[in-house]
This record gives C-alpha cells, structure tokens and sequence, in this order.
C-alpha cells in the first residue's frame, strides 16, 4: 500500500512538472549565444517557486555603449512574449559580465543585472547593412559578409550596391551593424528611403563609426519593369500555421481578379478575446510591406473573437487602397459565431469580395467585422 501511494505522489509530481510553462530568453547573439532563438534550450530560465524565473549567463564579452535586447518567451515560441518592446540591457564600459535575467510569471515584469566581473578586448569593428533583400539580396541577415562595409581611413564606411531594380514610393530599410551581430545596430529605428521613379540603380550608403551618422545617395541607371507581385500574409503561428515567416507560400494570396488578392485559413483553433497579429507583405520580403491603416511597415493588424473554438479566416487585401483586413467565420456554426476584427478603417465597409464600397451600398456586407444586412 505505501508503494501504491509513494508512486501516486510521484506521478502527481511528475504530471506538476510536465504542466509548468517553460519561459525562455531569447535575444542578440552577444548576449545569449544565440541570436533571437526561441529554440535554445541553454537559454531556458529555472524556478524554485513557480512564479519567479531566472537564468544566469556568466563570462558574457559585451562592449560599453551596446544596448543588448532581448525577450522572455513562452513554450519556445513567439506566440507569447514579454516585454513588448525589446528590454535592454546596457553597458556602460567594455568587459566581461555576468547578466542575470529574471521574469516574473504572474506579473509578466522582466528585468536584468549585469556585473563587471573581469577585462575583454575587441578588435577593429566589422561594419556591415542588414536589411530587406531589395538593396542587401539577403532579407536581414547580419551575417553576410558580401554587405561588409569598406574604409580607408578607419572611420568612415562605405558600400555600393549595383544593378538594384527599386520601385517608386517603396521604402527600403536596413540598419548598419557592427561585428555581424544585432547588439550594435545602427539607427534605432530603421534608416529608410525611397525613390521617385522606377528602375534600376546603384546605391551608395555611406557610415561614420564615431557620428554614427548614416547616408544614401542613389542615381538611376537604367530602366526596369516591376513583375506582378505576390502578397502572402506573416504573422502569429496560432493564426498562420507559422510565426511571421515571409518565405512561407502556404500563406500566399490568391488575385481575385477584381483588384483584390484574398487567402483563407480553415479551421484555426482561436481563443476567446485573444488579439492575433497578422501583415501583408511583397514577394516575400519585408522590404515592402503594410499593417494597419495601409501604413508602409506600419502597426500589426489584429483579429480576434468573442468564443473559443475552430474558425475559418479569410484574409483580403486591396494592394491599390492599401486596406487590409480579416474576417472570421465558425469552422462548426452551431457552436460559435461571433468575431471582432479590427479594420484598416473602423467606419469602412465592405462587400463579400473584399472591395470597399460607398455608405449607400445596399446588401449583404462586412463592417467592423461582421457580416451585416444593409437595407
């Protein structure tokens, strides 16, 4: 009889155990040894309570003035992660440190230490752009050399990228990094231009490693045609089936052939009130791309509903008006049936195909997501 119950308690334990999330740090590359991974298991954090989270990274070669983001994610993946905007841990002097990083479950408060606990020596930095593929031909990747910087002089940098078809009014981003790692990037926000006319180009960027300041010039080399454009929709896995990945053509739309390019997602398990965040992007890159109100790398778009349960999302998008939004529909009718969705306009309306239609339009229509019977 004691086994008996010793080996209940055990398994009561054990099935304790398996139900307690895993919360994770993820970030740049010099500070966890990984760079933004929700996978890396070396960077899951521990608990004797429960409630309170730490992890301990010891020896850690940061350089004074970084300022090193990072989450705390949830189960390995982005679905769930704290703060919303990156946390930053910054560094007053060049060493060697150690950081403590701690989370607290209920509250959701993240917060870091860094201890000078010896010396570290850096050698000349290695600038390099990461940004969309449009002007780098890698979409966002610290990593690759060919968009290494040159200087003759150790302070001034340059690159220049040939033959780039750029479209007029698109808004090309990227950052200038230091050591191919995102802990020294460079503006905070993205730097940003455009061009007025269509065609091929070469492009100058230019960077000062003690200004920081960053320049483009660009000229016009030639003509060129834009391809008809795919559009495929990134954003959270529980609504896409993958998390904010821009190569994935499961999500690719399909043209209606009324102006509107339109991609359902059958059967997504959504809870109740939870907001998803979903944005339409151009082939496949994040160089152009659109989130609410029709803004250029503007704010996620959300959809959510008031019941949990099985949906049918049918997302649409108007690539001339810039308006973006989704709809969703129970998978099983008879057992939910309500939805919020917010509107690239919450006043717009819409017809079934997705169109925007006047305030006279009479029939069957979508307004702040919901299919309605105008008389």
């Amino acid at each position: 009889m004691k086994k008996i119950f010793t080996l209940i308690v055990m398994l009561t334990a054990a099935i304790g155990m398996q139900a307690q999330d895993t919360w994770t740090v993820a970030g740049t590359e010099a500070l966890l040894g990984s760079g933004w991974s929700v996978e890396d298991t070396n960077n899951d954090m521990t608990s004797t309570d429960g409630t309170i989270f730490t992890l301990v990274k010891k020896d850690v070669a940061l350089k004074g003035g970084g300022k090193y983001e990072f989450k705390v994610v949830k189960n390995h993946s982005w679905d769930e992660a704290y703060p919303g905007e990156n946390a930053l841990v910054e560094i007053a002097e060049d060493g060697a440190y150690t950081v403590t990083f701690t989370f607290n479950a209920e509250t959701k408060e993240v917060s870091s230490a860094a201890e000078k606990t010896g010396e570290a020596s850096f050698g000349e930095t290695t600038w390099t752009i990461a940004g969309v593929a449009a002007i780098c031909g890698s979409e966002w990747d610290p990593k690759d050399t060919s968009n290494d910087l040159k200087s003759t002089d150790g302070v001034n940098y340059t690159i220049v990228k040939t033959d780039l078809v750029l479209e007029a009014g698109v808004s090309y981003a990227f950052k200038v990094v230091g050591d191919h790692d995102w802990g020294e990037a460079y503006p905070g926000d993205n730097y940003t231009f455009t061009v007025n006319e269509t065609g091929k180009y070469t492009v100058t960027i230019k960077f000062n490693k003690d200004t920081k300041e960053i320049s483009v010039e660009t000229e016009k080399t030639g003509d060129a045609v834009i391809a008809e454009k795919t559009w495929t929709i990134a954003g959270v896995e529980a609504l896409m089936g993958s998390n904010w990945d821009n190569t994935d053509t499961n999500n690719d739309m399909t043209n209606m052939g009324d102006g509107t390019y339109q991609l359902v997602k059958k059967n997504v398990e959504m809870e109740a009130e939870k907001e998803y965040e979903f944005k339409v992007l151009a082939n496949h890159s994040w160089g152009e791309n659109y989130g609410a109100d029709g803004v250029p790398d503007g704010p996620n778009v959300t959809i959510s509903v008031e019941t949990a349960g099985a949906y049918d999302v049918t997302f649409v998008w108007n690539p001339e008006s810039k308006e973006l939004y989704a709809t969703a529909e129970a998978a099983n009718p008879e057992s939910v049936n309500s939805l919020k969705s917010n509107f690239t306009a919450n006043s717009a309306i819409y017809n079934l195909q997705g169109q925007r239609v006047k305030a006279n339009f009479r029939g069957i229509a979508i307004k702040n997501g919901h299919k309605v019977v105008i008389k």
